[in-house]
C-alpha cells in the first residue's frame, strides 16, 4: 500500500506544456501571472500563466538568451542577458514582437565574457552579473554605471550570482572552481570563500565519482540567514549564519520566531546594518544533501509560495520538493554522524583491527515532499 508521501510525489505531475521556443531553453523567471524564459534560439519569451499562451516575444538577440529577471520595482520591467549585453525592456509596449535593435530601452554593456546570470536585488536599485571570466560586477540601476571592479576571486567561469534578502550590497556568487564566494560590494571584496569540494563520505558507492561539485545554482532564503548550493555531483549543500542553527523540525516554528525577535532587536540599536552592506554576517557550513539528484543540479529555488519548501531540479530532467526545515536538520544529523564513525573507523585502523569497522552510510538522509521525473 502506497505512503502518504509516495502518493503527494505521485501526484506531482506537469501542469501545461509551454510550445514555442525551438532549442534548449536556458533561463526561467516568474512575476505574477507571467514567466520568462530566455532559450539558446536566441529569443526571450514572456508566458501568460492564465491562458498558457505567449504574452510577448523579444527576438534580434546575437546569443542565446542565457538569464532574465524582472525587477521587483514594479510589473512590466524585466532585464535579459545575452551573449556580453544586458538588456531592458518595457513589458507595456503594444508590440507581440518587440525587436532589441529598436524597442530595448536600454543596453548595458561591459561584461569581459559571456553573463551567465544576472538579479536584481530586494530594491531594485543594484543589478548583480557574473560572467565566464569568472567576473562579479554590480551596476547601479540609478546612476545607470557599473560599480568599479573589483578584483577577480574565481579563477574560473562564475555559473551563478544571487543577492542576499534585506541586503543591498552583499552577494553570493559561484561557479566551476568549485567555489562559493560572499561579497560586499560597500566595501569592495570578497568577505569569505567557502569550498564545496569537501572529501566525500565514501566515494566509492557514490554515483557521482566523475561529476564534480561544480557550483551550478544558489538559493538564498528570504530570511538571509540560510542559503542552499546545487552542485554538479547531483547534491545540496546547506550553510547558515549563527542565528539560524539547523533544528529538529519540531522546533523549526520557536526558533523562527526566537530569530525574528532577535533580528527585531538588532535592527533597533543598529538601523543602518542592511542598507549599507555593513554588519556582514559569516557563513556557517551545514549539512550535505547527498543524492539528491542522479544528475548535476542546474537550479535551485526557494518556493515563492512556500519559503518552507526547497526546490531542485536537474540536467537528468527530474524535479524534487523538499521540506527545508527537515532536510537540514537530518542532512546534518547524518553528517554528524558519519564524522563520528569516521574517528570510530580511523582509531581502529591505527590500531590494525579491522573487526568493528563499519561502511559509511550514503545516499538521502530523507525523501522530497514530491518529486517528479521527466
Amino acid at each position: 500500500m502506497a505512503t502518504e508521501q509516495q502518493q503527494q510525489q505521485q501526484q506531482m505531475q506537469p501542469a501545461s506544456f509551454l510550445l514555442g521556443h525551438v532549442a534548449p531553453v536556458l533561463s526561467l523567471d516568474t512575476r505574477d501571472w507571467m514567466l520568462a524564459s530566455g532559450s539558446e534560439d536566441k529569443t526571450c519569451r514572456i508566458w501568460d500563466l492564465r491562458t498558457d499562451k505567449v504574452h510577448k516575444a523579444i527576438t534580434g538577440f546575437d546569443s542565446p538568451v542565457a538569464t532574465t529577471t524582472f525587477t521587483p520595482a514594479d510589473g512590466h520591467t524585466i532585464y535579459v542577458g545575452s551573449g556580453t549585453k544586458i538588456h531592458t525592456f518595457d513589458l507595456r509596449m503594444e508590440s507581440l514582437v518587440l525587436n532589441t535593435v529598436t524597442q530595448s530601452t536600454r543596453v548595458y554593456d561591459g561584461a569581459e565574457d559571456e553573463i551567465n546570470q544576472i538579479q536584481v536585488n530586494h530594491r531594485a536599485t543594484y543589478l548583480a552579473a557574473c560572467d565566464d571570466a569568472g567576473d562579479v560586477r554590480v551596476l547601479d540601476l540609478k546612476t545607470h554605471k557599473w560599480m568599479r571592479k573589483i578584483e577577480r576571486t574565481h579563477d574560473n567561469i562564475a555559473m551563478t550570482v544571487q543577492f542576499v534578502p534585506k541586503k543591498d550590497l552583499q552577494a553570493l556568487s559561484g561557479g566551476m572552481d568549485k567555489l562559493v564566494v560572499a561579497w560586499d560590494f560597500y566595501k569592495g571584496r570578497a568577505t569569505q570563500l567557502i569550498e564545496t569540494d569537501t572529501p566525500q563520505k565514501d566515494v566509492a558507492q557514490s554515483k557521482q565519482l566523475f561529476n564534480p561539485p561544480f557550483v551550478h545554482s544558489i538559493a538564498v532564503h528570504p530570511s538571509g540567514t540560510r542559503m542552499a548550493v546545487g552542485l554538479g555531483d547531483g547534491s545540496v549543500q546547506f550553510l547558515h549564519t549563527s542565528i539560524d542553527l539547523p533544528t529538529a523540525p519540531s522546533l523549526e516554528d520557536d526558533m523562527a520566531a526566537l530569530s525574528a525577535s532577535a533580528a527585531a532587536s538588532k535592527k533597533s540599536k543598529k538601523k543602518g546594518a542592511s542598507s549599507g552592506g555593513k554588519g556582514t554576517d559569516s557563513w556557517l557550513i551545514g549539512g550535505r544533501l547527498s543524492e539528491a539528484h542522479a544528475s548535476p543540479i542546474a537550479t535551485i529555488e526557494y518556493a515563492g509560495f512556500n519559503p518552507g519548501w526547497l526546490i531542485t531540479s536537474s540536467s537528468n530532467g527530474s524535479i524534487a520538493v523538499w521540506e527545508d526545515g527537515t532536510v537540514r536538520y537530518e542532512s546534518m544529523q547524518r553528517q554528524n554522524e558519519i564524522l563520528d564513525l569516521q574517528k570510530r573507523n580511523l582509531a581502529l585502523a591505527k590500531k590494525g583491527q579491522v573487526e568493528g569497522q563499519v561502511v559509511l552510510p550514503y545516499g538521502r538522509p530523507c525523501q522530497p515532499v514530491m518529486e517528479f521525473r521527466a
